[in-house]
């Protein structure tokens, strides 16, 4: 009780020092908050990514030299996988994160007078892993008895005039489909722009490649997923074929809000030592214009414990209050900024106030150390007499 009235006697300058507390705390909250929605975010934006593992057969590079003159280089090795080999990828260690697995099978037809590059695709898996791309019309599905259907890349379908419903006839050799446009797939900047993407099965009729595929587009599913080491897990049960990690932008731009985070965080947590030096300062003044109650109060009884846990109860209020204070401040702060900075529409965080309040506590109670030295240091008897 005699702490509480003290502090409402004293509103302005115990004001300071929970404001130093609810600035550092709302730093804290809002590069926690902030950076974490940021994180979460790169994630699911790295599924856009597609694949982030490609399994395919391991080519052997032979340069070729004349004299010393190179004259370019030859590939061996074997171009396809069995598809009856594609189940085996479930037996590694961490099957639980695969995702996706899709074969595609890649070959050359021609289309009218035209050549153009063919994809046979598992429907129902590469829509999974392509969920993004923008379809005019509707994605292929399996075969249909009356005829193939397929999509087709902006840069195909804008030169040859094809559009959904547009039948067309693939060949190749002494072989031929006829197929119908599903939809025709909005320019992505990729690869795809250029194909024409058609059922496994289809693709593997035409191209005389029946039970084979060329790589496996594979997606991992979770946020700290082991892709090098799944990577080195698929390479052992497929003997011959090589797991590449498509981890890299993702590590990168990781990498980059990791340290931005470091620094903010640097940045907060010097804010936070300022925080605990002002608030130091303010009961140290405190116990300076209570040097006659404390002297009276030891003189009376009091023991060195009560006056020290009366300090430092006055600390943990401080604290208490500009950590929560702090924390819906740096709450409202994080959700106004992190749109604007990383683009991102951060949740508050409860999981963190207990932590961020048990700071804020500490802070205070720090703070009363020198504060309760100063009190101890009061000689009881010199008091007495000056009053």
């Amino acid at each position: 009780m005699l702490v509480l009235k003290d502090i409402s006697r004293r509103k302005t300058k115990l004001g300071f020092a929970v404001l130093s507390v609810v600035i550092a705390a709302a730093a804290i909250v809002a590069v926690v908050t902030t950076f974490s929605a940021a994180t979460e975010g790169l994630y699911e934006e790295s599924n856009k990514f597609g694949a982030n593992i490609i399994v395919r057969p391991e080519v052997t590079t032979i340069p070729l030299v004349a004299g010393s003159t190179s004259i370019g280089s030859l590939s061996m090795g074997e171009n396809y996988i069995e598809e009856s080999e594609i189940p085996k990828i479930y037996t590694i260690k961490n099957n639980s994160n695969l995702a996706v697995v899709a074969p595609r099978l890649y070959g050359v037809a021609e289309l009218g007078n035209s050549s153009v590059v063919i994809m046979g695709v598992d429907p129902e898996k590469e829509k999974n892993l392509k969920s993004w791309w923008e379809v005019q019309g509707h994605w292929i599905t399996a075969e249909t008895p009356e005829k193939t259907e397929v999509m087709v890349g902006s840069d195909i379908a804008g030169p040859l005039g094809l559009k959904e419903g547009s039948p067309i006839t693939l060949s190749q050799g002494n072989l031929s489909i006829d197929a119908v446009v599903a939809g025709v797939i909005e320019s992505t900047g990729g690869n795809e722009d250029g194909y024409v993407i058609l059922p496994l099965a289809a693709s593997q009729y035409l191209l005389s490649k029946e039970g084979k595929v060329s790589s496996l587009e594979v997606r991992a599913l979770c946020n700290d997923c082991p892709v090098e080491e799944m990577s080195r897990q698929i390479e052992g049960v497929f003997p011959g074929l090589e797991a590449r990690s498509m981890s890299q932008i993702v590590d990168t731009e990781m990498a980059v809000v990791e340290h931005t985070q470091s620094s903010a965080m640097a940045v907060s947590i010097i804010t936070l030592l300022v925080s605990t030096l002002t608030v130091a300062s303010t009961m140290l003044a405190s116990v300076n214009e209570k040097l006659k109650e404390i002297g009276i109060m030891r003189a009376v009884g009091a023991s060195n414990a009560q006056v020290v846990s009366m300090l430092f109860f006055e600390g943990a209020i401080i604290g208490i209050i500009g950590g929560g204070i702090g924390f819906a401040i740096g709450t409202v702060a994080s959700s106004i900024a992190a749109p604007m900075l990383v683009s991102v529409s951060p949740s508050p965080m409860w999981e963190i106030l207990p932590l961020v309040a048990g700071i804020c506590i500490l802070t205070g109670m720090v703070a009363s150390v020198i504060p309760a030295k100063r009190a101890l240091g009061i000689d009881p008897a010199e008091v007495l007499r000056s009053v």
